[in-house]
């Protein structure tokens, strides 16, 4: 039968990445989605129950998967309680703030027979999948060295304050870097080493909007090292287009 989804917000991810494909995969049945106040969710799609409670909506038995699509300093929490109802998750990237708390899930997870799995949308942007494709068929021949960016100018405060706060889990290296984090990752493993600058370029900002991190995988001894630069800036007015060259890839996403 269809897995009974439950989603924990209705704002731009619920609105956006989650609903949609819920709503119309065979294989889930959007049930039922947490709105503090509103019905939202319910004036969109009629037949989804409207929780006004995390622990309500935890309680109905019926709710076989909860998506955590909440604000980053609350998924270890949303996540902790919906494995601990005996329900399977999907948590929005970043996992969680800390390591100590991924592990943490993991484990109650596997304790309990529970399926945990991080929402990394971006691996099937086509860029990506592009590059993907690229590497898999050995078109390039040996690469020395990629670059990932995500570049945009904006000197604005988003209205969002979840994002804007100092607190764990905000700033760019959080929010886009653990997309390309994950790209890195998918696409040449773990890296040996790991360096990164992280900081602060609008003057009006609390949280981090530029970082750059430079990863480095030593295939062999005898070989080359591998670089992968990871980069975000969000007040710069350049714009940079997506190119390959032998030996060599750029992956640029302008937004």
């Amino acid at each position: 039968h269809p897995i009974n989804t439950a989603i924990c917000s209705f704002g731009m991810s619920g609105w956006v990445f989650h609903a949609p494909f819920i709503s119309t995969h065979p294989g889930f049945n959007f049930y039922g989605v947490w709105e503090r106040t509103k019905n939202l969710a319910q004036e969109k799609y009629p037949a989804v129950k409207t929780f006004r409670t995390l622990e309500e909506m935890l309680a109905d038995e019926n709710i076989e998967l909860v998506v955590v699509n909440t604000p980053n300093i609350t998924h270890f929490d949303y996540a902790k309680k919906a494995l601990l109802a005996g329900k399977h998750v999907v948590c929005e990237k970043p996992f969680t703030v800390e390591v100590s708390e991924a592990e943490e899930l993991i484990a109650i997870a596997k304790e309990n027979n529970l399926k945990l799995s991080v929402f990394q949308n971006r691996r099937y942007d086509s860029d990506y999948k592009t590059i993907k494709s690229v590497l898999d068929q050995k078109l390039l021949g040996n690469i020395v060295e990629a670059e990932f960016h995500f570049d945009r100018y904006k000197e604005e405060i988003s209205p969002k304050a979840h994002k804007e706060v100092a607190m764990k889990g905000t700033g760019a290296l959080y929010d886009l870097g653990s997309h390309l984090i994950d790209q890195a990752l998918q696409l040449f493993g773990k890296p040996t080493a790991v360096f990164a600058d992280i900081a602060i370029m609008r003057p009006v900002s609390q949280v981090d909007d530029y970082f750059k991190v430079c990863s480095i995988l030593a295939v062999t001894e005898c070989a080359n090292s591998f670089f992968s630069y990871l980069h975000t800036e969000i007040n710069i007015l350049t714009l940079q287009f997506f190119t390959i060259l032998h030996c060599f890839f750029s992956l640029t996403v302008c937004v």
